[in-house]
């Protein structure tokens, strides 16, 4: 197997690891390749353990908004359907789909491409999910959408009290695991599994 350096196209040969271990390029350092060991269970765990975050960041509220005696709470899609009904319909789309739905699709298309190859088979397409998954992954933009409400929270907390509630907890361990889950996939090692299925 010869594997390219993404950072300085030098052509390595490619050699099996010891469980945990990486290899590196000998020019620039950049990784290469870890050991597939266990790639794809941590892979799937971490994934359904977003997944999850992902339906509680959603489904609780985010932040707890206080001033002169009254309380709102606003959850992710209160402020997508307040930008929406204030007539800024395309970022409200915007947000919708960097917030919601491509992290939703993101996990699905993993679990869809991952645990059949896991499991020794393969569901229809899922060579063209697991494609899908690493493009859809670019517009999975929950970093910037929390940059956004660190600095409509310091704002805010200049005229009202603002409380984070579980809903943006939720959220940032979502952030965390799906972060974690794209670190733990070795694209290698999920090939030469689903080639193994054919």
């Amino acid at each position: 197997m010869i594997v390219a350096c993404e950072s300085c196209d030098l052509l390595h040969e490619g050699v099996e690891l010891p469980r945990g271990d990486r290899a590196l390029c000998s020019r620039c350092g950049q990784r290469l390749y870890g050991s597939p060991i266990d790639s794809l269970e941590r892979t799937i765990a971490l994934t359904i353990a977003a997944g999850v975050l992902l339906i509680l960041a959603n489904t609780f509220p985010f932040l707890k908004f206080a001033l002169g005696g009254q309380v709102e709470e606003n959850r992710i899609l209160t402020g997508i359907v307040d930008l929406y009904q204030a007539g800024f319909q395309p970022l409200a789309a915007l947000v919708l789909l960097t917030t919601i739905l491509a992290p939703f699709l993101e996990i699905i298309l993993h679990l869809w491409a991952i645990v059949p190859a896991t499991l020794g088979f393969r569901f229809p397409g899922v060579v063209f999910a697991a494609r899908l998954a690493a493009r859809i992954q670019t517009w999975s933009m929950l970093e910037v959408y929390l940059l956004a409400v660190i600095v409509a929270v310091v704002k805010l907390a200049m005229m009202a009290t603002v409380n984070l509630d579980l809903g943006a907890y939720a959220f940032f361990g979502l952030i965390a695991l799906l972060t974690a889950a794209r670190s733990a996939l070795e694209v290698d090692a999920l090939w030469d599994r689903i080639e193994a299925t054919q």
